[in-house]
């Protein structure tokens, strides 16, 4: 039985496949509401206090603009606004009062802390104002902002004995509601953990003592961790070792929005790079068992108990394990003793591609696995690796620890992150240049703008004798130009990114007489090159950190003419399409043509839209596999182009005229990655096209590689391209090409 797919069914599924993609990427348009509370660490109960005293707190004072349900953020000094679905789970005045009995009975100092007056007058009382406790937007940053006072009086003689204010503000790393409750949190721990020694000194009528910039002997815990207020990230660039990432005083910790549950702890690895989701996965394990997992720079909440922490890049057995315990209510930092390497793969325009290569750590000659460059325009990123520290040797994909040519090595020390750029050959894949290089950022135009634009080329003239080579003999000129550009806008979770590609080269060549001898260059003929001009824009919404919307717009075409020279006078038959003869040609004299013009200027123009979703369908030590799908469009404007079909059996020279097509339907691409083992790895890249039109017009490319080390020495690489371009060439659509190559080298010694 033969199925058709007719064009209103085709469209049908269109609709409902981006129906149902918009529905999943942005979900439901009733808003959820959420409440928060502040909260400070746990702390050991204090042994029953020894002095004989009583403390009264007053209600505190919140200002009324501030003590309401709704959370505020204040935009300008002179303006401030209301969260409607972000609201506090009770009035500032009564969750600040709450908060402050139980810092103020767990301290120890008073034998009683009360909220009413008894029968008997208390020894002290507290009163705390609200000056501020809200969200600051400044631009594209975001600040937690509480403030306030505390008055100590003695009840007797309504003296006041103790003063204390504060105004604290924490930058935030991204505009979340959840972080600025905790940062309000940590604040209000560490402001009590500098007050909280003066008001002892006070009641046990000391001096008192001088007061410290930083609490002391603070260390991290979970959701309402202390530590030392927050500075920015800092990253030092040696140009030789790499990237130094000061951890410690990172927001990382800070900006972590995962919660950890009451009766839970935590485990912490800090990340290298500052990208977590560019950094393997961590599994945590109990007893052998896999229990948790997570990624770099969050939290994984588990159980208090002892656990085992495996990370790392490449095969299982050579990951990192490290011991760790978690205590109820805090978080275990793991001390990053390991390193990062983060491997950016261009072409010799410093454009990024979809090269290889692989990693081998010297020290003991372990192979880590293949590595992969990324396709900008797919809202890819380089994945990067965590290592063992040591000297590695990155080398071509399927090469081995020895080789001479195609490598270089690069020292991983611990604790760095370090960005090591590869230049490749796009065809050859041969080594072109590689080191350590601070990463290619552009210049910041703009808060969240940068754009990089480069412009090169090469200009070579050439002139030889006859009988001293196969070539040609004569003079040539060789005229090659490039320029890359590129405008980026990305603030979490918008990333845009337009890139403009020119690559254009022309060789002026002499004319060879009817002698044998070439004629003058200035009566040479131009031959095309390198001829391409590629402009794409491409706008991601990074919706989860595994689901986006994407839109793109594109296009591709060429500057010169391009043609086909005969050494003899030839006659061109001119086919149309369908393969019918339109016209031939016998040049002015009727004896042929010396030459036939396949494109003109802007000959062909191919056209790309889409829109759809991005899905990370799998990330973990296994695999990896990034899917887009969605609507597109492709238009293929022929302008005049001709490809030769020559049939050698004739005396003529034939040539076929291109359809030009519009073709709309369901565009998916996929990019894959699989570790089976430490020896065996294989990547799928695929891009296809299915036109409503009908599925003849189908279009699709796809590149597979699979590589086998068969020994440290030897290895197998197996290649697999297949392409489909029924406009082009609607007789054979498909080419295929494959390749086994077997790469050895022994030295022995």
């Amino acid at each position: 039985m033969r199925t058709m797919v007719t064009m209103q069914h085709a469209k049908s599924l269109g609709l409902c496949l981006s129906t149902a993609l918009l529905a999943g990427c942005f979900g439901a348009t009733t808003a959820e509401q959420r409440y928060y509370t502040m909260n400070l660490a746990n702390a050991p109960q204090p042994p029953p206090s020894r002095k004989g005293t009583e403390l009264l707190l007053h209600e505190v004072d919140v200002s009324p603009v501030y003590n309401r349900p709704q959370i505020v953020y204040r935009i300008s000094p002179q303006e401030l606004q209301f969260f409607r679905q972000n609201n506090w789970a009770d009035r500032p005045s009564r969750m600040l009062g709450q908060l402050l009995a139980q810092a103020f009975t767990h301290s120890g100092i008073f034998r009683s802390v009360v909220e009413r007056m008894g029968e008997k007058p208390p020894n002290y009382v507290l009163d705390t104002s609200v000056q501020a406790i809200e969200e600051l937007e400044g631009g594209s940053q975001w600040f937690a902002h509480l403030a306030m006072t505390f008055r100590l009086t003695r009840f007797e003689d309504n003296r006041t004995v103790w003063q204390f204010s504060f105004d604290e503000r924490r930058p935030l790393a991204e505009q979340n509601v959840g972080l600025v409750v905790r940062a309000m949190s940590e604040i209000l721990q560490e402001q009590l953990l500098l007050a909280m020694p003066e008001v002892d000194a006070v009641v046990a009528g000391k001096p008192i003592p001088v007061r410290s910039t930083t609490p002391q002997d603070v260390t991290p815990t979970a959701d309402s961790g202390l530590h030392p207020p927050s500075e920015a990230a800092v990253q030092e660039f040696d140009g030789t070792n790499g990237i130094h990432v000061n951890w410690r005083h990172t927001s990382q910790y800070q900006s972590d929005a995962n919660t950890v549950l009451a009766g839970q702890g935590a485990i912490f690895l800090p990340s290298l790079s500052l990208k977590p989701d560019r950094e393997p996965p961590v599994t945590v394990l109990a007893d052998g068992k896999r229990v948790a997992s997570g990624t770099m720079g969050r939290r994984i909440a588990v159980a208090p108990g002892n656990y085992q922490v495996e990370f790392g890049s490449g095969p299982v057995s050579q990951h990192l394990i490290r011991e760790v315990t978690v205590v109820e209510g805090e978080t275990t930092i793991v001390t990053p003793d390991w390193a990062a390497l983060d491997v950016s793969v261009v072409n010799v325009n410093f454009i990024p591609f979809l090269g290889t290569y692989e990693i081998i750590r010297m020290e003991d000659r372990e192979y880590m696995g293949v590595g992969y460059g990324v396709n900008e325009e797919l809202g890819q990123e380089t994945q990067v690796w965590i290592l063992q520290p040591g000297l590695h040797k990155v080398i071509q994909s399927g090469s081995t620890y020895r080789a001479r040519t195609n490598f270089s090595t690069v020292r991983l020390l611990p604790g760095m992150a370090v960005p090591f750029t590869l230049v490749q050959d796009e065809v050859t894949r041969d080594f072109l240049g590689a080191g350590v290089a601070e990463p290619e950022t552009g210049a910041n135009i703009a808060s969240h703008w940068s754009v990089h634009a480069s412009l090169g080329g090469s200009v070579l003239l050439t002139s030889r004798d006859a009988g001293f080579s196969s070539a040609p003999a004569g003079s040539s000129l060789g005229i090659d130009l490039f320029s890359d550009n590129r405008v980026q806008f990305k603030s979490d979770p918008h990333v845009w990114t337009t890139r403009l590609e020119i690559e254009e080269g022309q060789t002026l060549t002499p004319i060879i007489g009817a002698d044998n001898k070439p004629g003058s260059l200035l009566d040479g003929r131009l031959l095309a090159g390198k001829d391409r001009i590629y402009l794409n824009s491409v706008y991601i919404y990074q919706y989860l950190p595994w689901i986006g919307p994407y839109v793109r717009i594109g296009g591709e075409t060429s500057l010169f003419n391009h043609y086909s020279y005969f050494a003899n006078p030839t006659n061109v038959v001119v086919q149309d399409a369908d393969g019918n003869t339109l016209a031939t040609r016998n040049g002015a004299d009727g004896t042929g043509e010396t030459q036939v013009q396949l494109a003109g200027s802007f000959a062909p123009i191919q056209l790309t839209q889409g829109a759809g979703a991005n899905l990370r369908v799998l990330h973990n030590i296994f695999a990896d596999l990034d899917l887009r799908s969605g609507l597109g469009s492709r238009q293929y404007i022929t302008n005049g182009q001709l490809v030769a079909v020559d049939d050698p059996s004739t005396p003529a020279f034939e040539v076929r005229q291109v359809r030009g097509t519009v073709l709309t339907g369901v565009e998916v691409s996929a990019l894959g990655q699989a570790r089976v083992s430490r020896f065996l790895q294989a990547s799928s890249e695929f891009d296809m096209l299915l036109p409503f039109e009908g599925l003849n017009s189908t279009q699709l490319t796809w590149r597979n590689t699979i590589s086998l080390r068969l020994s440290s020495f030897a290895s197998v690489t197996y290649t697999l391209n297949v392409a489909r371009q029924p406009n082009v060439n609607p007789i054979s659509p498909y080419f295929m090409e494959q390749g086994l190559q077997l790469r050895f080298f022994y030295a022995p010694l």
